[in-house]
């Protein structure tokens, strides 16, 4: 059954040298036994967890990545 109210938090965890570590935490309000899944274009470094966070590091110079967290 799909879920309403799916909210995706992005945060700046460290920036250094050309390269940015950041996390991406999916949430959903008044939800639970939630699964989740993550998908990202681009070949986003990371690892794709069946979790509500997603941790990536992104290089400056890299291509435009969309990550998308699924949740039901």
């Amino acid at each position: 059954e799909p879920v309403r109210q799916l909210h995706v938090d992005t945060r700046i965890l460290h920036w250094e040298q050309g390269r940015c570590n950041l996390s991406l935490v999916c949430t959903v309000a008044g939800a639970s036994n939630v699964s989740y899944n993550w998908s990202c274009t681009g070949g986003s470094p990371g690892a794709l967890e069946h979790q509500p966070w997603l941790h990536l590091q992104v290089h400056g110079d890299a291509d435009p990545a969309v990550c998308c967290c699924n949740a039901s």
